[in-house]
């Protein structure tokens, strides 16, 4: 898949499929948009594209840092697993928003991409103050709505997702988005404290997308191609002194060697409980493990 920042080819987009969209958090609905248009490319044997944007138009007016369902490598990579062409992003400035809808389609879609077909979504606006909409881009292309996936007659909103995340509702975000929730970083060093009371943990920040519930939860963290189950402590660790900031502890229950400042992925699976302070250290790892002990129900569930 090729990828183009703020860059345009169009020998390589021209006469292809395009679809446009934000696509924060490439849930199941997305992706049912991406894999019609897969299927539409490959019987007219055409490249088929993503245009997105980078900060989403939400985003950028609401000047939220996190804000993100996924980041956007995690993005970018699960774009690349479903064999896309290519994918345009674009980075939404005031410049962008300020174009006028029919300087849009023609500077950029016409004079940049050209493609022999567009597919949006129903809802799909664009220009300055939102004032172009799908009979607009007819006037210019082959448009087509996109229908998609639901679950329940609702239509899937990243809108949703975000709130349940929030809430700590990763098993209800989980079925939207069609896959687990997770996150990615770079281990931290930490004040070692899992260590002394037994229970080591690799520790990043959450940065650049939405912070979930402060709590536990049951995670798997992906490293080198390997799974590892274990138990996630998003918060601030308030037993032993908070922390200034939001920190994800994860411990492994099976240790990893030399994490420090290797990049994993974790996968939130379960929240399991709202983060506590306790009275004394014991209260405390006692807690911690039944955590662990409920963590592997979970496990044993997802196996079978």
């Amino acid at each position: 898949m090729k990828i183009f920042r703020n860059k345009f080819s169009l020998q390589y987009t021209k006469n292809s499929i395009l679809v446009i969209g934000n696509f924060d958090g490439l849930h199941k609905g997305h992706l049912s948009i991406l894999n019609e248009a897969l299927k539409s490319a490959k019987i007219k044997k055409l490249k088929v594209g993503l245009l997105t944007f980078d900060p989403s138009p939400k985003e950028f007016f609401l000047k939220k840092k996190n804000f993100k369902i996924i980041n956007s490598d995690e993005k970018e990579k699960i774009l690349s697993d479903i064999n896309l062409d290519y994918v345009i992003i674009m980075k939404f400035n005031n410049q962008l928003r300020n174009l006028t809808p029919e300087d849009f389609i023609i500077k950029i879609l016409k004079s940049k991409i050209d493609p022999l077909r567009i597919i949006v979504g129903k809802e799909f606006r664009f220009g300055k103050n939102r004032a172009g909409n799908i009979s607009l881009l007819k006037n210019y292309f082959d448009t087509q709505v996109a229908k998609q996936k639901k679950i329940g007659r609702k239509k899937i909103s990243s809108t949703e997702i975000r709130k349940l995340i929030e809430m700590g509702k990763i098993a209800q975000a989980n079925i939207l988005l069609g896959r687990n929730w997770s996150v990615t970083g770079g281990v931290i060093s930490g004040d070692k404290l899992g260590r002394k009371i037994g229970f080591r943990t690799a520790n990043i920040n959450i940065e650049n997308c939405i912070q979930p519930l402060r709590g536990v939860y049951a995670t798997q963290v992906y490293y080198k191609n390997r799974t590892y189950n274990g138990i996630s402590n998003f918060g601030i660790a308030p037993t032993f002194g908070k922390k200034n900031s939001n920190v994800l502890e994860t411990h492994l229950f099976t240790s990893i060697k030399n994490l420090y400042k290797k990049n994993i992925k974790v996968e939130f699976l379960k929240f399991l409980r709202k983060e506590k302070k306790f009275r004394t250290k014991k209260n405390l790892t006692d807690q911690i493990k039944k955590d662990i002990t409920t963590a592997k129900k979970v496990f044993k569930n997802v196996r079978n």
